[in-house]
């Protein structure tokens, strides 16, 4: 697996302020140099008298200096990346301790790593670095993206662990736990949004969680913090090898759990991870490994940042015709991907909690614990929500076009904000009356109650929405 790196655009005012200046004086800077060129050359040529001559020169040299200065200045801020490796971090220029060149600095040349929180607004907090040469560096933290911030917390806390302070931990706690502050709607992380699922998902349960540092797999695992717990699983977020970030699932049923509940628990474990580590799709979750270890199930999960479908809506409001038929494109491709396989899989539980929107814009779909191998017409037993559950599944009959039916709820909740009602057909130009005619019949003829009036398989989806989107990009 490859390394992690992260990079981070400086948002700075400052350094805005000062890039949209030399953007708008460049005609005048930009000319000074060969204007300067100019008057060097016609001075090298001309008879003029040496006073005139030296007066030339001079206003030619300001002229060229002022020109050059202005050059590598505009230079300068076009780096403005922050970069985060499993080594060290790269500032941006002008960033950090006022000195105009940063070097690379690497984690082993880091002495103490504090955080100075602000009170008044906790966006305004920064990040103190002490380094072994006595260099210190602050890092003013509403310079960057919600996003980035909270992996530069977590990469000083895994690389530099030993020398992070308490007020690191009390200023990512803060960060996490205040809405209204430099985590802003929409900027959420994928190990949030696992916590948040957990915890709509689960009742807590009494068993005690690993602590964070402990190692696991043969020390190839080591625990940097627990994310959530609940029901029958708990997630950490872990380093691999040293290096790669990833999310651990952990099956943890407790011994009074009468028998026969605790091998169902034990087989839809078991079931989630044979499903996933049979799935290659760039839209489903990938499972890295799996291992039992102390009498608990472990599965080894992909980490990715992102936002759930659910969480985005909530934070952000609905979302656009077209951002919409763009994820349900990408939705219905990998529904297509798994009921065409040679033995269809039905995720069974397709609602907003379980789609993971990536920060590039990839859709992910998460949570396979409630799908199943459907063999002929092979019954399962009731699993999912409510509100997107098709009447055929509510009666233990779930087939490909349950999964139809959910998919036309999401998009409903997606569109109008609110959740379908059970049961019943959703038409969200009932509720949203901006949205189109028909992209709001999709949606209805998705969820019909019965199958026979139902879209009867994914592949017949895709031809519609992409004409759809078209239309979106057109309008």
């Amino acid at each position: 697996m490859a390394e992690i790196v992260v990079r981070a655009q400086c948002k700075s005012v400052s350094r805005s302020v000062v890039e949209t200046a030399l953007d708008s004086t460049f005609p005048l800077w930009g000319a000074l140099s060969p204007f300067a060129a100019c008057c060097l050359f016609l001075a090298a040529m001309s008879d003029i008298k040496s006073d005139k001559l030296t007066e030339l020169l001079a206003f030619s040299i300001g002229c060229l200096t002022y020109s050059v200065i202005c050059l590598l200045l505009k230079r300068d801020l076009a780096n403005d990346f922050f970069v985060i490796d499993q080594n060290g971090f790269k500032l941006p220029r002008f960033i950090g301790s006022g000195r105009r060149f940063q070097q690379y600095t690497p984690w082993s040349s880091v002495t103490h790593v504090s955080a100075g929180i602000a009170e008044d607004n906790i966006k305004n907090s920064k990040l103190f670095v002490a380094k072994n040469n006595g260099r210190n560096i602050a890092v003013a933290l509403n310079q960057f993206e919600p996003e980035f911030v909270e992996q530069l917390l977590l990469s000083a806390k895994m690389w530099a662990s030993s020398q992070c302070d308490a007020s690191v931990d009390e200023l990512q706690n803060r960060l996490r736990a205040n809405k209204s502050g430099i985590l802003l709607p929409g900027a959420t992380s994928f190990t949030e949004i696992w916590e948040d699922e957990l915890g709509r998902r689960f009742n807590p349960i009494s068993y005690i969680p690993l602590e964070s540092g402990r190692v696991l797999h043969q020390n190839l695992l080591r625990i940097v913090r627990q994310l959530a717990s609940g029901g029958l699983s708990a997630l950490y977020l872990c380093q691999q090898n040293d290096r790669e970030l990833v999310v651990l699932k952990e099956s943890v049923i407790p011994e009074h759990i009468e028998p026969d509940v605790k091998a169902k628990a034990s087989e839809l474990f078991d079931r989630e991870a044979k499903i996933l580590m049979k799935l290659d799709h760039p839209n489903v979750v990938k499972v890295l490994d799996t291992f039992v270890e102390a009498e608990r199930n472990y599965l080894v999960l992909e980490y990715a940042n992102g936002a759930d479908l659910r969480l985005l809506v909530r934070q952000n409001g609905v979302q656009s015709e077209a951002d919409v038929l763009d994820w349900a494109i990408q939705i219905a491709s990998t529904l297509r991907y798994l009921h065409e396989r040679e033995v269809p899989i039905i995720h069974r539980d397709l609602t907003p909690d379980n789609i993971v929107l990536k920060n590039d814009g990839q859709i992910v779909i998460v949570d396979f614990g409630a799908a199943n191998e459907f063999i002929g017409n092979a019954t399962g037993t009731f699993v999912g929500k409510h509100a997107y559950i098709a009447p055929e599944q509510l009666r233990g009959k779930a087939t490909t076009q349950s999964d139809i039916y959910a998919f036309g709820g999401t998009l409903y909740f997606l569109l109008t904000g609110v959740e379908p009602e059970a049961l019943s057909s959703s038409r969200p130009k009932d509720k949203v009356a901006s949205i189109s005619d028909e992209l709001s019949e999709f949606v209805e003829t998705c969820t019909q109650l019965e199958t026979t009036e139902r879209y009867k398989s994914v592949a017949q989806l895709l031809p519609v929405l992409k004409r759809l989107s078209a239309q979106s990009m057109v309008v």
